[in-house]
């Protein structure tokens, strides 16, 4: 049989279709990527607004079944058990990381947040060494909540005694980085996904968090992780104010880290925050003009900045 794997949107290789490559290439199935004239094809598709495309990937091939999967369905839908567990076939994308997950769900449940209704409570899921292929020295994490696992330092151990860098690719939770588990994440190789600078990915979604997740930041600072290493990402848009985001943005420059302001949904229809975004993550333009010059263009916008 011919197998066809089809990523249609995403910038990572595509977990799901690296694990159902392992499972057909086991049953003796030609597979790959965008194959041709192929006998089933599964569509991988992570963002709603792509889902038309997806589905009609079976039209140019009427012959063949078409399965469609992924976040944009909206509802829970996973590769077949059978594949689930197996070693991701890391020759699809040529890739020289290990990828996967240790556990899935969030404990958290953020009302802005899909992971709750695709994945469901929060469960351990596979131990490291399931996913991790021996001749990869670097891993990608994608866990929603690392630290939040009980079993975190067990993960930990076994990613320090092998000598992997790591990239938790979905961020770490700053509200449980206790003086304890600062020291922990500190004395880790933690990457950002290109594995080439330090970096440590936090964020600050709601104020009713802010005491409890500068503490954290600060453990880690305490812990002796540089300030340039630690990237927060900050959610706007959904249920704050201007002079929050402004806040939180200022609070993480005085502590000398870099901001990075995430728009809820991606939204455009807000002048201040598209302003607030596009200064923000621009670090040249952060560090060499104010944001009150940034916004001078517009005189309305540049009022309510002075004013914050």
């Amino acid at each position: 049989m011919r197998v066809s794997l089809v990523q249609i949107d995403g910038k990572y290789p595509n977990l799901a279709l690296m694990k159902l490559s392992s499972y057909h290439k086991a049953q003796g199935d030609i597979v790959g990527l965008n194959l041709g004239t192929p006998d089933l094809i599964y569509v991988s598709c992570i963002f709603s607004q792509n889902l038309p495309q997806a589905q009609g990937v079976g039209l140019y091939y009427p012959q063949a079944e078409v399965r469609v999967g992924g976040p944009a369905l909206g509802v829970p839908n996973h590769i077949p058990e059978y594949a689930e567990h197996l070693m991701p076939d890391y020759s699809l994308y040529g890739v020289d990381y290990s990828s996967g997950y240790t556990q899935r769900g969030c404990p958290n449940a953020c009302p802005f947040c899909i992971v709750p209704k695709l994945e469901g409570p929060f469960k351990e899921y596979a131990e490291v060494q399931e996913f991790h292929h021996p001749d990869h020295r670097k891993i990608v994490l994608y866990d929603n909540n690392f630290i939040a696992s009980t079993l975190y330092q067990k993960k930990l151990k076994y990613i320090n005694e092998n000598g992997l860098k790591v990239n938790f690719n979905q961020g770490l939770d700053a509200r449980l980085t206790t003086e304890t588990v600062a020291g922990e994440l500190a004395d880790t190789k933690v990457y950002n996904f290109h594995f080439n600078h330090r970096t440590y990915h936090f964020a600050w979604d709601l104020m009713k968090n802010s005491d409890k997740i500068t503490e954290g930041l600060q453990n880690m600072i305490n812990a002796g992780v540089s300030h340039r290493n630690l990237m927060v990402y900050v959610l706007v848009g959904f249920n704050t104010t201007h002079k929050q985001d402004w806040y939180r943005v200022q609070t993480l420059i005085k502590m000398g880290m870099d901001p990075f302001v995430m728009k809820y949904n991606m939204r455009k229809d807000d002048q201040f925050l598209n302003h607030l975004a596009r200064w923000c993550n621009q670090p040249v333009i952060r560090k060499t003009c104010d944001f009150a010059d940034y916004s001078r263009l517009s005189p309305a916008l540049r009022v309510e900045v002075e004013a914050l």
